[in-house]
């Protein structure tokens, strides 16, 4: 059996007479994603900072930030959609739960690894445990977070699609996982292609806005961005 791929023409003329779908699908994936992403950023830095002030809470809850991460998202959908049902949050949901381990773990990386002469410096001037996270530990782990934001980018996206895949639509108007799949439905080839090229462009554009506001704040200052 031989399976042919359509042309770059060929793509190029579907991504523009099915251009109004194709963007409608982006502009439903990308808010799911998006909300996936700033939930993932506020709960991973939350979780984080709890853990790097208590080795007790660093204990407890570690351990299920990995399980979260190792734990196959096909396994946990069922009871999601039991949650939240066939709806936009369980999509944002499943965005979540695979972007939110790597702003766990590099915040709380950059939160522990504050230079120790630093660190007794803050202590010689007896300032409070507020003063030395809010005006050491935090500023120095910045450019950790800001790796972790980069990574979870772009799993961002991966997850909104994953979940319009597995929770799928009643209709075809939804997000570009659910146009994918209906595509492939109907043996529409070149706006399979059209869909999944629009997907990686999406990815990488959201992971390079990310890379562009890191890089902002930190090539002043940080080694890792001049």
């Amino acid at each position: 059996m031989v399976f042919l791929l359509p042309g770059p023409m060929i793509v190029a003329k579907t991504f523009i007479s099915d251009f109004d779908i194709i963007l409608q699908g982006a502009i439903i994936t990308l808010r799911e994603a998006f909300t996936g992403y700033i939930l993932a950023i506020t709960l991973g830095i939350t979780v984080a900072t709890v853990m790097s002030l208590s080795k007790i809470m660093e204990r407890s809850l570690y351990p299920y930030a990995i399980l979260l991460q190792t734990v196959p998202v096909v396994a946990v959908a069922p009871l999601i959609v039991l949650w939240f049902g066939f709806e936009e949050k369980s999509v944002i949901i499943i965005s979540l739960i695979i972007s939110l381990f790597p702003i766990i773990n590099n915040t709380l990386l950059g939160l522990k690894s504050t230079p120790t002469t630093l660190v007794e410096l803050f202590r010689m001037h007896k300032s409070s445990k507020f003063i030395s996270f809010f005006k050491l530990r935090f500023p120095s782990a910045i450019p950790n977070i800001i790796a972790g934001m980069r990574i979870s980018a772009g799993l961002s996206v991966i997850g909104a699609i994953v979940g319009e895949f597995i929770i799928g639509s009643g209709s075809e108007d939804g997000g570009l996982g659910v146009q994918i799949i209906y595509a492939q439905a109907e043996l529409e080839t070149p706006l399979v292609m059209a869909l999944i090229l629009t997907a990686t462009l999406l990815g990488f554009a959201f992971f390079m806005t990310v890379s562009g506001i890191g890089y902002y704040l930190l090539h002043n200052w940080h080694e890792s961005e001049r």
